[in-house]
């Protein structure tokens, strides 16, 4: 059966029949996220014999969750002045590779953002591919690990295959989440390679960013309009809107982004490439993925949920980190789905039975 949905881009941007197909991609979510901070990680393991939860569980949230993106996502009183806080994008040299096309015969759309299935077209097969991505959609107000994608979720990664469709066969590994595993599932399935293995990775949980415990993020923040608000400002070096003092304890929260994002393409990504397939589809959460964005696109790409309109990074939407045969890193801001951003607030909610 094909599943025929059309949603407004100012929502989360999904239209026509969704179809399935990825290479390689690691999908990302706060509200999935780990609750302790990650260092790089070098030897993922696998996990292809557990069996998947029951999709129909409802269960309650894990301590590691974060609140719903799109619940108030700012007040007046905490808007923020971009123009006066902002503080000023490095220049190119903070970069430890390429992010422009270069020779790729590539081109992004109006909001900076590359289509995977493009990607994957354009890139020689002497070069190796990893694509680091968000889960697809899952349920709206459920952030539990056992949380599944819901119909529309399962529509949207398999369309995302049929993009990637190919002979060769991908390297698939997600966080210990029934979600990111379920995406890497469907995305293989929209390719036409049925039952594949996913590795779970600790290497790619959503508290890469965070000097922390993501819930202890979340016990700061979580009365003040949920994580993705201050994650959004810590990933454009705005002020916090909050309290100065508590907004200098939030500061120390996160580390440099920049130093961090370069960190997470060479250390987790690129070392890791010469034991993974050509391709590989590595899927997390928007509390890892928003800041890799923002970074690889060096704050130009706008997903600044704390000021109008509102837009976070949107399901299958990540980077794709490219390594030709001279070991030459690019690496760019890519999308799955029709549109990068969505407004979680226009975002319609469907309840898994």
């Amino acid at each position: 059966m094909r599943l025929s949905i059309c949603f407004k881009k100012s929502a989360f941007s999904f239209c026509g029949v969704v179809a399935l197909a990825l290479t390689t991609v690691l999908a990302g979510c706060g509200d999935d996220s780990s609750s302790s901070p990650s260092a790089p990680a070098q030897t993922p393991t696998s996990s292809s014999g557990a069996q998947l939860p029951d999709a129909g569980t409802n269960p309650a949230n894990s301590s590691g969750s974060l609140p719903d993106a799109g619940t108030d996502p700012v007040s007046s009183s905490d808007a923020v002045d971009p123009a006066s806080s902002a503080i000023a994008p490095p220049a190119n040299g903070s970069f430890t590779f390429a992010t422009t096309p270069g020779t790729l015969a590539l081109a992004p759309d109006e909001d900076g953002f590359y289509d995977m299935g493009d990607v994957y077209k354009a890139v020689p097969q002497t070069s190796k591919i990893a694509f680091v991505i968000r889960h697809s959609k899952r349920e709206k107000k459920n952030y539990g690990t056992e949380s599944p994608l819901t119909p529309i979720g399962i529509q949207m990664a398999q369309t995302l295959g049929t993009k990637l469709v190919s002979e060769e066969s991908f390297y698939y590994s997600s966080t210990d989440f029934l979600r990111t595993r379920e995406t890497c599932k469907n995305i293989a399935i929209g390719r036409g390679e049925g039952d594949v293995e996913v590795v779970t990775w600790d290497g790619i949980n959503g508290g890469y960013f965070l000097t922390v415990p993501s819930d202890s993020l979340d016990a700061l923040v979580s009365e003040r309009g949920g994580n993705p608000k201050y994650i959004a400002q810590y990933a454009y070096g705005v002020s916090f809107s909050f309290a100065r003092v508590i907004g200098a304890k939030l500061s120390t929260y996160f580390y440099d982004l920049y130093e961090r994002g370069n960190q997470f393409v060479n250390e987790v990504v690129v070392a890791n490439m010469p034991s993974w397939k050509r391709v590989s589809i590595l899927v997390s959460h928007d509390m890892l993925v928003e800041p890799l964005i923002v970074f690889v696109s060096n704050r130009t790409i706008d997903l600044k949920i704390y000021q109008t309109p509102f837009r976070w990074v949107n399901y299958l939407s990540g980077i794709a980190v490219i390594v030709d045969e001279a070991g030459a890193v690019t690496v760019l801001p890519v999308r799955g789905d029709s549109v990068g951003w969505m407004i979680p607030n226009d975002e319609v909610n469907e309840i898994v039975q």
